[in-house]
């Protein structure tokens, strides 16, 4: 199969170019189960949480279960197929967020049997995840949130002083007699312009369940490159131009996430997604008005069914877009305003669909007082549609307006909230249904109200905090008795909490985190069924230790452990409890990052469970697939 030049189809490349225990009881109906092992992620601010680059590095991440397993509010559904994975923040499929890598949105939908998420975690700095109220900076649609994905800078892996450097790295993993290999080579060309390229090959046969069942067509073969230029243009100008590319092929099922049957056949499929950025950054460093960044940025997703019940089909969506953006402070306002725009255009073989959205925003952060800090912003957004097999066109505005508050009560306790509103208009469909659903002539724009209440405490080495949310979305759009209409639903609420409290000594660190949460769609629980919408989850804890043995040798545990569902849609079985534990080692032989060795055992105990956000077992044909079973990870890394 041939594809064209990347940037064949849009001006925006040449436009970057000229920019130069109690959890264990609580898993106790069902077999005890273990899952990946993360640290609970450190906290951003407010209600955001990140996923840092150690954190990533200790457990050597492979996938989006990897990268989030930490996360007790963050589900990550599919069984052990990468392909089928899917991402749920607070019972939520991660199509109602916004998604990006490095500021490049990651719109749009392939299949709704399998994710939509190709992240090569090797890349990875870190992962930001702002769940429910949002600020206007976060662009639009952002119906529940955002995930945001940063790669890595250059000087990320160049020491201090150095001017060349290089990374080899080499992995197994037991479960799918699988390796994952890497090569970095980094460096600066002078003092003011610097380079990195990244090569990374992943190679994993079928996987094995913690029943020792071996679940066929479920291997992957991945392959991602990605390279980086970043230069001081001046004391007070930045350029960073990056592209990724990764590329995944395998003999697998129809719906990735269901077993083999004679619903659903196997054949070649390849999914490939490649991103563009450029980034230009002008901060006046002797006025306080002009702080300006500019993002522009093109990506390219696809997949192709090679052969299969249906002929051979190949849906690819190409968006492109921009934000300009400049910051101003005025006394005790910092004031952040600008404009983005995107543009996507989706086809299935010779189905065609067209949209764009472009938005005004302003944000201000207003320093009340020594103490209180408030927030207020809003963003106008113009929604236009395009659908051409129908000849419907669909345009849609509004106001996504937001407030906050943080207070510091005392020096230690701070106290937060906030209201935001946010409004999604009709986008490009699924594109494996492009050809066959419509959008509903009188479908009206979504639009979500997201509230919180939060409360943080730090002292000393202690720290604790603990949030309630609610989170409605008006006039939600999906599907309807298999209809094959796109129509307003009704509304789709989640209400939950979440809590956190750990300790920091000098050499150890413990956690344990909770999250509950409860999607309902117009009053009856979401099921494994609401593609596109979310999935009912039980309550989850994740805990944590971690412990620096040695000024060489790091050891540590997660427990992620889910409770038992009862409160499910009519007509669907409750979901199991289970709990998971995980270990890693990590060993620096010479003292220095010269060398690392590491062991990871994923799933320690073996235990035989259902993730739930997988799709479970509905039947001979609707059958979800199971966690992946004990899993050794070594790993070598050699710095030069």
């Amino acid at each position: 199969m041939s594809h064209p030049p990347y940037c064949s189809r849009s001006p925006l490349c040449l436009a970057i170019a000229l920019m130069g225990t109690s959890p264990l009881a609580l898993a106790q109906d069902s077999p005890q189960t273990l899952d990946t092992l993360r640290v609970t992620a450190d906290r951003i601010g407010d209600s955001d949480s990140m996923v840092g680059e150690d954190t990533l590095r200790r457990f050597q991440a492979d996938d989006l279960q990897d990268i989030f397993s930490g996360l007790p509010d963050v589900a990550v559904g599919g069984g052990g197929s990468p392909v089928a994975q899917k991402v749920y923040v607070r019972g939520l499929e991660d199509t109602l967020l916004n998604v990006t890598v490095d500021g490049a949105t990651q719109s749009g939908y392939l299949f709704h049997h399998q994710g939509r998420l190709m992240v090569e975690p090797e890349l990875l700095k870190r992962v930001e995840v702002a769940a429910g109220a949002g600020e206007a900076t976060d662009g639009p649609g952002a119906l529940g949130g955002s995930i945001r994905f940063v790669t890595k800078d250059p000087d990320d892996l160049l020491r201090p002083g150095e001017d060349v450097g290089g990374l080899l790295k080499a992995g197994y993993f037991s479960n799918t007699e699988g390796y994952k290999a890497s090569a970095s080579l980094f460096g600066r060309v002078n003092n003011d312009w610097s380079a990195m390229a990244t090569l990374v090959k992943t190679d994993h046969d079928d996987y094995q369940d913690g029943d020792g069942n071996t679940h066929p067509f479920t291997e992957t073969e991945v392959l991602t490159g990605f390279a980086k230029v970043v230069g001081q243009l001046t004391d007070d100008q930045k350029l960073s131009l990056s592209y990724e590319r990764n590329q995944d092929e395998a003999f697998r099922k129809h719906r990735p996430h269901w077993v083999p049957s004679v619903r659903n056949p196997v054949f070649d499929q390849e999914m490939i997604r490649e991103t563009v950025t450029g980034k230009y950054h002008f901060d006046d460093l002797d006025s306080d008005w002009l702080d300006l960044e500019l993002t522009l940025y093109e990506t390219e997703a696809s997949l192709e069914h090679i052969e299969g019940p249906y002929g051979t089909y190949l849906g690819a969506l190409n968006s492109y877009g921009g934000d300009l953006r400049n910051t101003t402070r005025l006394g005790a306002h910092t004031l952040t305003y600008g404009v983005d725009h995107r543009h996507d255009e989706g086809e299935l073989n010779s189905a065609r669909e067209t949209s764009s959205v472009t938005g005004l925003y302003l944000q201000d952060s207003f320093q009340a007082t020594e103490r209180l800090t408030l927030n207020a912003g809003t963003r106008y957004d113009w929604f236009e549609l395009d659908e051409e097999e129908t000849g419907q066109d669909f345009s849609e505005s509004g106001f996504s307006p937001n407030l906050g508050f943080s207070f510091d009560a005392t020096e230690r306790l701070n106290l937060y909230g906030g209201w935001a509103r946010a409004i999604r208009g009709t986008q490009v469909k699924e594109l494996f249904v492009l050809d066959y659903y419509t959008h509903s002539p009188d479908r009206k724009e979504e639009v979500a109200d997201n509230y919180e209440l939060g409360v943080s405490y730090r002292q000393g080495g202690l720290y604790l905090n603990a949030e309630a949310f609610v989170t409605e979305i008006d006039d939600v759009v999906g599907q309807k008795d298999y209809s094959g209409v796109l129509e307003n639903l009704g509304e789709l609420e989640t209400t939950g909490f979440s809590a956190t409290i750990g300790y920091d000594w000098d050499r150890l660190g413990a956690s344990l985190s909770y999250s509950r949460s409860r999607p309902e769609l117009n009053g009856e629980p979401l099921s494994d069924d609401n593609w596109s919408l979310g999935t009912s989850l039980g309550d989850t804890w994740v805990a944590g230790l971690n412990l620096q043995a040695t000024d060489r040798l790091d050891l540590g545990w997660t427990g992620r452990f889910a409770e038992r569902l009862t409160d499910v849609a009519s007509g669907y079985s409750e979901k199991a409890g289970y709990g998971v534990h995980d270990v890693y080692a990590r060993w620096r032989p010479m003292g220095g990052d010269d060398l690392t060795l590491s062991l990871t055992v994923n799933n320690l105990f073996d235990r035989q469970y259902f993730d739930h956000a997988s799709y479970a077992v509905y039947g001979d044909v609707a059958a979800g697939l199971p966690e992946a079973g004990r899993d050794v990870r070594l790993n070598a890394a050699y710095r030069f």
